[in-house]
């Protein structure tokens, strides 16, 4: 097998792993409540805790691989993760689980920060769509399977289960990383190769508050002093990250990367789509089970036609942008994309089922066309010794369009049933299915406006620039389109 099909096995089979983390955990935030004696808003930390790290270190971990060695960084990210996964499982109280998966975390963020990256080097550009979309797809398998594999989990074992289970197969993906990735020199730049730790702080401030905002607004009110509080500091903290950063000699993010307009243009595109799909792993659940009465069994399976498309469609999306390049067709799986959201806005009690699971496979097939094509532009935009970072940006923008989706979809569905409803309850299950109904296609037609801006955006995409070497710190100037 040539070595380019083994390195895309490997950093597939990561990438589902590290992905499905996300998720999986969170079926088994009530039992953690139960177990543990806690009420829910301190048991989240066990969810929050991993993508607070993840979404503040990533793009740190892409520049230490650009540094340092790509595959000594992946797979050093493969051993955190394991042993972060058994010591977990050894958690006697809620603070102890909760610091595990922090630490755990940044073995995640060493991951798949390098996995594009990896990818990207070892296929040449003509076959790059379809390698990226073949790890696209991975990544809606890994993020939808994660409450299918750990509600089966829980029915027959411990929470515990959750992690020990998972360490075996964080084993294998060290081992695959281990035999079928080359080494990748260490970067050639003419500067220094120490990580910029400024810049690291700063930007882990910027996203990490931003991100715990958006998370909890709901919660904790938007308008109470600690959220403001925390946009205020990330504002903050992001212009002093703006600051280091323009005269750091090896910066975290070369700021001039965002003057070449395919990788700007990709990267934003990439956040608002995923604020707009990330509705439907949160609305779905409370439509089928609390509008529908179905089970969690059936609610997984519907909601798995979305990465099923994903799966099946995103390899043959990367081979169409190979051969016919990606400019328009990013902009196409949007507006499917689109389309599938503002279509789920106006389902009801009595939708039949079959119509429900084909508007969830427009938003699959979408994301199937619009996820390869722009891995590609982003990938394709930067100079190899800044493939980490490029890797890293798209694993962060994924990250945030999630977070603010789920914070957009949880504050609409709830004040808008509350409203319906004539009352406040102290769970969304509590109120009557026809305000639930209310709220989720509600919060459904957010998401399509949500998702229709990153049409906006996707338009303002020039054709594929060439990548061009930095000198020094800095990226070159914006290529002329």
């Amino acid at each position: 097998m040539e070595y380019k099909w083994r390195c895309l096995i490997a950093v597939c089979f990561g990438t589902f792993m590290a992905t499905m983390d996300f998720s999986i955990v969170n079926v088994a935030l009530p039992t953690l409540s139960r177990e543990f004696d806690k009420p829910p808003d301190t048991v989240v930390w066990v969810a929050l805790a991993s993508s607070l790290m993840v979404t503040g270190i990533t793009l740190t971990a892409g520049r230490i691989g650009d540094l340092y060695g790509r595959k000594r960084v992946y797979i050093t990210g493969w051993v955190i993760f394991t042993v972060g996964m058994l010591v977990a499982s050894f958690a006697q109280t809620i603070e102890q689980l909760i610091a595990f998966r922090f630490f755990q975390a940044i073995g995640v963020a060493l991951a798949i920060a390098n996995g594009n990256a990896i990818v990207t080097e070892a296929f040449p550009p003509e076959q790059r769509g379809q390698a990226l979309g073949t790890t696209g797809s991975v990544v809606g398998a890994g993020l939808m399977t994660g409450p299918i594999v750990g509600g089966l989990i829980l029915e027959g074992l411990s929470w515990q289960a959750i992690f020990y289970l998972r360490a075996p197969i964080g084993l294998i993906a060290m081992t695959l990383a281990f035999l079928f990735i080359r080494p990748s020199a260490p970067s050639s730049e003419l500067t220094s190769r120490k990580v910029d730790i400024p810049g690291a702080i700063t930007l882990f401030a910027t996203l990490s508050s931003a991100l715990l905002a958006v998370n909890r607004g709901t919660s904790w009110g938007w308008g109470s002093p600690v959220i403001l509080g925390l946009f205020a500091f990330s504002a903050c903290a992001l212009a002093s990250f703006l600051r280091v950063e323009s005269r750091a000699v090896s910066p975290v993010i070369a700021l001039g990367l965002f003057k070449v307009r395919s990788y700007a243009v990709g990267v934003s595109s990439l956040a608002l789509n995923f604020a707009g799909q990330s509705a439907v792993t949160f609305l779905m659940p409370f439509y089928l089970q609390q509008v529908r009465g179905y089970s969690t069994g059936q609610t997984g399976l519907v909601i798995a036609t979305v990465p099923s498309m994903m799966l099946l469609l995103s390899p043959i999306s990367g081979r169409v942008s190979d051969r016919f390049g990606f400019r328009h067709q990013t902009t196409a799986g949007i507006v499917l994309v689109s389309i599938g959201l503002l279509l789920m806005s106006t389902i009801d009690a009595s939708t039949p089922i079959g119509l429900v699971m084909a508007r969830l496979a427009v938003i699959g097939v979408g994301t199937s066309i619009f996820m390869s094509p722009n891995s590609a532009s982003i990938m394709g935009s930067v100079p190899k010794e800044r493939l980490g970072t490029a890797s890293a940006s798209v694993a962060t923008a994924r990250n945030i369009g999630n977070a603010t989706g789920l914070a957009m979809a949880s504050a609409i569905l709830v004040g808008v049933a509350s409203t319906s409803a004539g009352f406040t309850a102290a769970r969304v299950a509590d109120l009557p299915a026809e305000a639930i109904l209310d709220g989720v296609t509600a919060a459904f037609l957010a998401a399509a406006a949500v998702s229709s801006l990153a049409i906006v955006a996707s338009s303002f995409r020039g054709k594929q620039a060439r990548p061009v070497t930095p000198p020094a710190a800095q990226v070159a100037p914006a290529i002329q389109e």
